[in-house]
């Protein structure tokens, strides 16, 4: 009931509506009629499918992805359209043009084209100064391209960058599935434990309904004290108070197991695996040092030292010259007709004083660089160490296991010769009922003793990648 306790306590806040339509006693259900029947792999299954934090991580999977989707539109050009008007209140364009003074450039080839040609034809005939006036209104407009050849690599690495953004996001993933795996075993073998425990008190609740029916007819004959029939009884009380709460615990554990995996509570669900001979750990052991490569942790660290090189390269980037082509489609009606025109062009850019502090910002980031190759260094050793600690836990709990198996066939073999001394009259009431709890005792620590084993095992695989 302690483990129990202790693994089930994050979820007794999830069962407001379990409390309140549910009777706080719960009675058997062995009249009840199964309406499922669930394996551990089926659980497992349901609970990929159906959890949270997995459903979220997929959605980073996505978002990761779009992300890629959206840097990869860098290798194309930046179409983009503009438009505009104006209205001055005074001629933006007012200037005198005396005789003779022909060589005014007015930024536009109509507009020189016009005056060239008003001067050619009047010119002679001004001996004043001429006024020239206009430009107080107009719209302009036109749509551009502009496709970048060189931009320092920020945007290979960029995309390299988003990439292993996806790759992250996947992994992620996979970690949420391995730890949700191990939580679904968690509570799967819980309930078989407790499960495992209610056969042990059937059993129990079997003999002392032979040891009452003994005694009472000793009671009866003269040949006991009727204290011996109470403590069989006050037993066989204890048990039935052991069996409510049993039958309470293995009702919130499929609870909480029903919730993890995402299905309705189903109070006549059924458990289909079982706890038989648990194998020997030996077949497991891997070289750690190899096994530590395909870790999901492992393959963050490189991507997370990838990653601070590729920053690097962008940092870089940003000092180096800029080269870009583009064309483009203008239309306006400055001089009161609509005009278009279209050009072409190409553009250098070289930063100069931008390097000064650029270069501070790359040493900034190669000792980021080295801060990952240390913590790479410094996680790995500590993933060797975890992995050889789980195998050690895995030993000692297999260790366990057969030592409580021991136990517990020497405890059968005393219940059984301490009920037979007791029919020989040789031994009283209460050394059975102690070889009895005696018995009890060992075959619930059994499977508390499996239980532990198999998390574990399942533990050193995911750590170990098998």
């Amino acid at each position: 009931m302690k483990r129990l306790v202790a693994i089930l306590s994050a979820f007794a806040l999830c069962l407001p509506v379990f409390a309140q339509n549910e009777p706080s006693t719960f009675e058997s259900d062995e009249t009840q009629q199964v309406s499922q029947s669930l394996s551990l792999e089926q659980c497992k299954s349901l609970a990929v499918q159906n959890n949270a934090k997995i459903r979220n991580a997929e959605l980073d999977i996505e978002a990761a992805e779009l992300t890629k989707k959206g840097v990869f539109t860098k290798y194309f050009p930046q179409v983009s359209i503009k438009g505009g008007a104006f209205k001055a209140t005074d001629p933006l364009l007012d200037m005198d043009m005396g005789k003779g003074n022909v060589n005014v450039d007015f930024g536009n080839l109509a507009m020189n084209n016009v005056f060239t040609t008003l001067y050619n034809v009047y010119g002679p005939y001004i001996d004043a100064n001429v006024n020239v006036k206009g430009l107080d209104d107009g719209i302009v407009g036109g749509v551009m391209a502009v496709q970048p050849v060189f931009v320092g690599g920020r945007i290979v690495n960029g995309n390299k960058l988003a990439g292993l953004g996806v790759e992250a996001a996947k992994l992620q993933t996979e970690m949420a599935r391995n730890e949700t795996d191990l939580k679904t075993e968690e509570l799967y073998w819980t309930i078989i434990s407790l499960q495992e425990k209610k056969k042990i008190i059937t059993s129990v609740n079997q003999l002392l309904d032979t040891l009452y029916r003994d005694a009472s007819g000793a009671v009866d004959a003269g040949v006991i004290h009727r204290n011996d029939l109470l403590k069989v009884t006050l037993k066989q009380s204890e048990m039935k108070s052991n069996e409510l709460k049993l039958n309470n615990g293995i009702r919130l554990a499929k609870s909480a197991l029903c919730q993890h995996i995402g299905i309705t509570y189903d109070e006549n669900m059924v458990l289909s695996d079982t706890i038989g001979d648990i194998p020997n750990p030996s077949i497991y052991r891997v070289d750690h040092t190899e096994a530590i490569k395909g870790r999901i942790e492992y393959q963050l660290l490189d991507l997370s030292t990838d990653a601070e090189r590729l920053k690097k390269k962008l940092i870089v980037g940003e000092a180096l010259p800029q080269i870009a082509v583009g064309a483009g489609y203008t239309c306006n009606t400055l001089m009161d007709k609509f005009k278009t025109n279209g050009l072409v062009f190409a553009t250098l850019s070289i930063p100069i004083s931008d390097w000064w502090e650029k270069s501070y910002d790359i040493k900034k980031q190669e000792l980021n660089c080295t801060k990952a190759e240390n913590q790479r260094r410094d996680l790995d050793e500590q993933m060797l160490l975890q992995m050889q600690m789980a195998w050690n836990d895995l030993n000692e709990s297999y260790s366990q296991v057969l030592l409580t198996q021991q136990t517990a066939e020497t405890a059968t073999e005393n219940l059984n010769l301490s009920t037979d001394n007791y029919n020989a009259g040789m031994v009283s009431m209460s050394d059975v009922l102690e070889a009895q709890a005696l018995l009890q005792q060992a075959q619930s620590q059994l499977a508390d003793d499996k239980v532990d084993y198999m998390i574990k095992l399942t533990k050193y695989k995911q750590l170990t990648r098998q």
